[in-house]
């Protein structure tokens, strides 16, 4: 995927979208992303505690993102 020029590969919402657009329903995505280096490095070794402080990180800024998108 990094040759292709990816940065980030998702995991998740591609059912969803595939079939919103069947449906023809409008679709979004928020994604928090946790874990930055999964499968990257055979010599380092992510951490749970790692994964939650990235978590913990990104979903600081949400409560101000659902303001102003749905205020």
């Amino acid at each position: 995927m990094r040759r292709d020029g990816c940065d980030l590969v998702g995991m998740t919402g591609m059912p969803e979208a595939g079939l919103a657009r069947e449906l023809g329903l409008d679709y979004a995505c928020l994604a928090v992303v946790a874990n930055w280096a999964a499968g990257c490095s055979a010599d380092e070794e992510i951490t749970l505690a790692e994964v939650l402080a990235h978590v913990e990180a990104a979903s600081a800024g949400l409560p101000a993102l659902f303001d102003a998108l749905l205020g």
